[in-house]
């Protein structure tokens, strides 16, 4: 087992079913703990991981879990002992993806959570009915006032990309070549901006690449853990 157990962030309208897949086939390496950010910005989530966080630990992080590691690792605090950013990016929202988290936020808080729901899940991985079907699920169980705090959020993110020099720990960037919600491009910007980062690549994988290729992501996380071991 490595020495520091593995934090691993959801995506926004997700919980611990995005990663347990993962950690099913992570646990006998690494202790896993899967930590859901919460608030209403990306600042208050992280503020919530450190609270809930080991003392030392490892950091892996979904979409805007990855928006919330990269808020945890710039901080400095040396808690972070090695990161991997999943299907994510160092970007502010865009224009029309903020709008378009306005517009959740509208269709919520006017009665219409279910198809709020219904719009986010469908957009996570067009080709299988299977993980749309459980992304409606966690948006679900989640609820109304968790919805919109994470669309606030991911629309009021800030740019991060002048800051990603300051990261020191080893770092995977990981991209799957059909994402439609963060294409590859950012993801490899992304690494690009931070020293020594190494760039993974799924071929035929979505934005939940962690529902979506297990085996493939669970493998891309142990060839960057052990870099992270102490001695």
């Amino acid at each position: 087992m490595l020495n520091h157990p593995l934090v691993l962030i959801p995506a926004l309208g997700a919980d611990e079913r995005l990663w347990q897949p993962v950690v099913e086939r992570l646990s006998a390496h690494v202790e896993c703990r899967v930590i859901r950010g919460e608030g209403a910005s990306i600042k208050a989530m992280a503020d919530s991981v450190l609270e809930k966080a080991p003392e030392k630990f490892n950091l892996a992080g979904i979409s805007m879990g990855g928006y919330v590691s990269l808020d945890v690792v710039l901080r400095g605090t040396g808690r972070v002992q090695g990161l991997a950013l999943l299907n994510t990016s160092a970007i502010a929202a865009e224009p029309q993806r903020r709008d378009n988290s306005l517009r959740a936020i509208g269709l919520a808080e006017s009665g219409d959570f279910e198809k709020a729901a219904d719009i986010i899940a469908g957009a996570v991985a067009l080709a299988r009915p299977d993980i749309t079907a459980l992304a409606g699920k966690m948006v679900r169980a989640l609820g109304v006032e968790v919805f919109k705090d994470q669309q606030r959020a991911v629309a009021e993110r800030y740019d991060r990309r002048q800051e990603l020099s300051a990261i020191s720990v080893s770092t995977m960037v990981l991209v799957g070549d059909n994402d439609a919600i963060t294409p590859p491009s950012l993801g490899h910007a992304l690494a690009s901006g931070i020293s020594g980062a190494r760039l993974v690549t799924l071929e035929d994988v979505g934005h939940f690449s962690a529902l979506e290729d297990p085996d493939r992501v669970a493998s891309a996380l142990l060839g960057w853990l052990p870099r992270t071991k102490e001695a």
